[in-house]
């Protein structure tokens, strides 16, 4: 999956929090992919790939629908989690960084936290 250039750019600010990191996206369509997140703000490396990540810190369960929303600002990730669209096993810490980097842009229902 190509990972818009916001999205990296939001991803930049977690290398600082976590240098590495691999986080698992799980998808009901068997189209799994990864994320691997390495290095400090000023050089980092985001690599997203098809398939199943070796130990990953943070595995995320969602739609593809879900996802897409999130991903195009429509739905507040961590609303997301609070509904239960998401669920997620491992770093929790990382899961809440993550989330906090996908506010919805519009001002309604969703894009409260």
């Amino acid at each position: 999956m190509h990972l818009s250039d916001s999205v990296q750019e939001h991803l930049q600010h977690l290398a600082c929090l976590h240098p590495l990191a691999r986080v698992q996206f799980r998808l009901p369509d068997a189209c799994d992919f990864y994320v691997y997140i390495a290095g400090t703000p000023d050089k980092f490396e985001v690599v997203s790939e098809f398939g199943q990540a070796e130990a990953p810190a943070l595995i995320l369960e969602m739609t593809n629908h879900t996802l897409r929303a999130i991903l195009d600002g429509h739905l507040n990730a961590r609303h997301a989690f609070l509904l239960g669209d998401v669920q997620y096993s491992g770093d929790r810490e990382l899961a809440a960084a993550l989330a906090g980097l996908f506010p919805a842009q519009s001002g309604g229902l969703l894009g409260q936290a």
